[in-house]
């Protein structure tokens, strides 16, 4: 196997709380969940704020997507909420859809988690919170533009190389055993979107669905647009 000709953030432990050593005392901590409803308009508005905005890199080639914008919303009001040093260093990590990405694209009708784990550039919170809503979005940006088929690549051959999972195992594990496993909470983040998929479609036989929410809530700061 050829070594890997890029350096795998993603695959990197995330920035810790300032003045902590591990992340155990953030892990211990209660979980609550709460559903926040996001109503076309308002996903509207953020995406005209966050487009609205000039930036110094220059002109765009396209509009922040919805997605973009959402997730650089919720990065800035997780970084206000927890109260942070403007000097904590905070980075959102994601998975992106790679069907269109590898090369040859994999066909539409491929029914899996063809996913790549991807990680926005270190900020500082001062940064997140005192700048525009399209800094943050450009850096969502960046992850997703990471993604190129080469650096997919490159990322299956480090997993497929490993002899053990465990870190990834960990997650879907008990308690006790989610200290193996990567933290993704506070200072940083995890989000999963499900924007692109047709839930409220899905039809068994008796009608569409009324209501979706996730199932299976992961123990750490995470946020899921549906």
């Amino acid at each position: 196997m050829l070594a890997p000709c890029f350096d795998h953030l993603e695959l990197k432990p995330l920035p810790l709380k300032l003045g902590s050593s591990d992340s155990t005392a953030k892990q211990n901590k209660k979980t609550c969940v709460v559903l926040l409803k996001l109503t076309q308009g308002q996903v509207g508005k953020l995406k005209k704020k966050a487009n609205d905005q000039p930036m110094k890199e220059g002109s765009r080639v396209r509009p922040y997507s919805r997605f973009e914008a959402i997730a650089a919303h919720i990065w800035r009001c997780a970084s206000k909420a927890r109260e942070l040093d403007e000097k904590q260093p905070t980075l959102v990590r994601f998975n992106s859809d790679i069907r269109s990405r590898q090369i040859p694209p994999l066909p539409r009708t491929y029914f899996g988690n063809a996913l790549a784990a991807t990680v926005t550039p270190e900020c500082c919170v001062g940064d997140i919170l005192s700048k525009s809503l399209s800094y943050a979005a450009q850096k969502v940006r960046e992850a997703i533009e990471m993604l190129t088929n080469e650096y997919i690549r490159s990322q299956l051959d480090i997993v497929l190389g490993e002899e053990q999972l465990d870190c990834i195992k960990a997650l879907f594990s008990g308690q006790g055993e989610r200290r193996n496993a990567p933290f993704a909470g506070n200072p940083n983040l995890q989000i999963t979107s499900w924007m692109s998929i047709p839930l409220y479609e899905a039809d068994f036989g008796w009608g569409k669905p009324d209501y979706v929410v996730m199932g299976y809530v992961c123990l750490f700061d995470r946020g899921v647009i549906i």
